[in-house]
Order: C-alpha cells, then structure tokens, then sequence
C-alpha cells in the first residue's frame, strides 16, 4: 500500500537483494501506521479510495540476533515512570513458534514480494 516501497521493490529479482531493499526501507517505521479515517461527504461514493492495509498503531520492536537466538526490545518512551520501566524486561527472547506465528499470518504473495520463500516461511 506504500508507493515508494512499491516503486523500491518493483525491479529487483534476486530474493536476497530484494529482502535487502525492503530491510533497508522498513527498518525506520517504528509504528504500525494505521489508515487514514474515511470521511462520509458528498463526494465520497463517487471516487474510490484505495485499500489500505488496515495498521493497528502497535509499537513496533527492535529484533536484535545474538547467535541462533532473536530478541525482541521495546523503545521505552522518555516520559516514563521509573516506577513502570523496571517493571517492564528490556529484552526478551523472540521464540521460533512466535516467528512461526507471525509469518502465518502473512500472505504467500507477501512473502515473496519481501524476498522470502512460502515454501520455507
């Protein structure tokens, strides 16, 4: 749903340079954006507007690799309590199943768009 990562992935074939790309383009979103609220107007039957990709507004972690093991790691907002940020881990172990979960979810063709396999995802 986003232009110019559409335009950034559109022309690359090898499955690792296009992972690459779109590594590169999505490692500054820190927030699952949601979409724009549809206005009820009087012009808003006639054009059709484009589907968005309905975000949820979550937060999103930092992944970090150590060895054969992912963690996940929250950017704690400045205006904190101290009270709440040791209440909260700073990381945490990403376990296989929850990446078995969240790559589920996506579809075979976003998969394969992003660089990855559906055979091997």
């Amino acid at each position: 749903s986003d232009p110019s990562f559409a335009d950034k992935i559109r022309h690359v074939r090898d499955p690792k340079a296009r992972m690459a790309v779109a590594w590169s383009h999505c490692k500054t979103k820190t927030v699952c954006a949601t979409d724009d609220p549809k206005e009820e107007g009087a012009e808003g039957d006639v054009d059709e507007s484009k589907k968005g990709h309905g975000g949820c507004g979550h937060i999103q972690p930092q992944i970090r690799k150590e060895g054969l093991k992912l963690f996940v790691q929250y950017k704690r907002p400045k205006d904190d309590d101290e009270d709440i940020k040791s209440l909260q881990p700073d990381k945490r172990l990403y376990t296989p199943s929850e990446v078995y979960t969240t790559f589920k979810k996506m579809s075979d063709s976003d998969l394969h768009l992003i660089g990855l396999s559906d055979e091997y995802a």
